[in-house]
C-alpha cells in the first residue's frame, strides 16, 4: 500500500497533530462497527473513517484514505489491528512504513494501547520485519526443494512415476515370450506408451 504525504501550508505545521481513526467492519456487525466509532471518538479521533468491508478485501477504499490524510506526527488509531490488516505479514510490513513516515500507532484494545514513542516502536518492528521476511524466504526455498524432489522423484514434473524395475522385467520377459503390445497391457495395466517406451529402450519394440 502506497502512502502520500499530505503538503502542509506554512500555517499549518504548527498546527495540534491529529489523531485519525479507523473503523471497520463485515455485514451484519454495525453494532460493532459504532462500537468502534465511539471509541475513537472517546479516545479524541478528530477524524473517523469507517466501512463495512471484508478484512480478504484487497480494496479497502476508506483504510485509503485514512492512510493518505496522515501527516508526519499524526497518530493513526484503531480499535484492534485485525480491523485494518488481514494477515501478520501487511501488519508488520504497513506499520513499518507508517513509523518511516513518522506517523504515530495506537490501539484501544492490544499492545500498542501504552502511549509507546516511535523511537521505541521503530526497532522493534524492524526485527520484526526482519523475522518475517526470513521466514517467508525459507517458506520460498523450501518450496523449491520440494519441487525439485517431486521431480527427481516423478521423473518429470507433472508426469507420470516411473514403473518399478520388476514391472519393466515383467513387461520383457513377456514381449521375449512373444506376447502383444495389448496382451501386455492387460496383464500388467502399464500403459501402451509406457510399455513402447520400455521395449524401445531394450531394442525389443520390433
Amino acid at each position: 500500500m502506497k502512502f502520500h504525504r499530505k503538503k502542509l501550508l506554512i500555517s499549518e505545521k504548527n498546527k495540534l497533530r491529529t489523531s485519525v481513526g479507523y473503523a471497520r467492519a463485515i455485514d451484519g456487525e454495525v453494532d460493532y462497527l459504532n462500537k468502534q466509532i465511539n471509541h475513537l471518538k472517546k479516545y479524541g479521533c478528530k477524524i473517523i473513517f469507517s466501512e463495512i468491508v471484508s478484512v480478504n478485501n484487497d480494496d479497502k477504499p476508506q483504510l485509503r484514505k485514512a492512510f493518505e490524510s496522515l501527516s508526519r506526527g499524526d497518530q493513526f488509531v484503531v480499535y484492534k489491528l485485525d480491523r485494518a490488516f488481514k494477515s501478520k505479514d501487511e501488519c508488520i510490513k504497513i506499520i513499518n512504513q507508517l513509523l518511516d513516515n513518522g506517523i504515530n500507532i495506537k490501539t484501544l484494545s492490544g499492545v500498542l494501547e501504552a502511549n509507546i514513542s516511535n523511537e521505541l516502536l521503530r526497532p522493534i518492528f524492524q526485527v520484526l520485519l526482519e523475522l518475517n521476511n526470513l521466514e517467508l524466504d525459507f517458506l520460498s526455498e523450501k518450496k523449491v526443494e520440494t519441487l525439485q524432489n517431486r521431480k527427481i522423484v516423478a521423473g518429470n514434473l507433472g508426469g507420470r512415476p516411473k514403473i518399478s524395475p520388476l514391472k519393466e522385467d515383467l513387461v520383457i520377459r513377456l514381449r521375449n515370450d512373444g506376447f502383444s503390445y495389448r496382451s501386455i497391457r492387460a496383464q500388467t495395466g502399464i500403459a501402451l506408451s509406457t510399455i513402447r517406451r520400455i521395449l524401445v529402450e531394450y531394442d525389443l519394440s520390433k
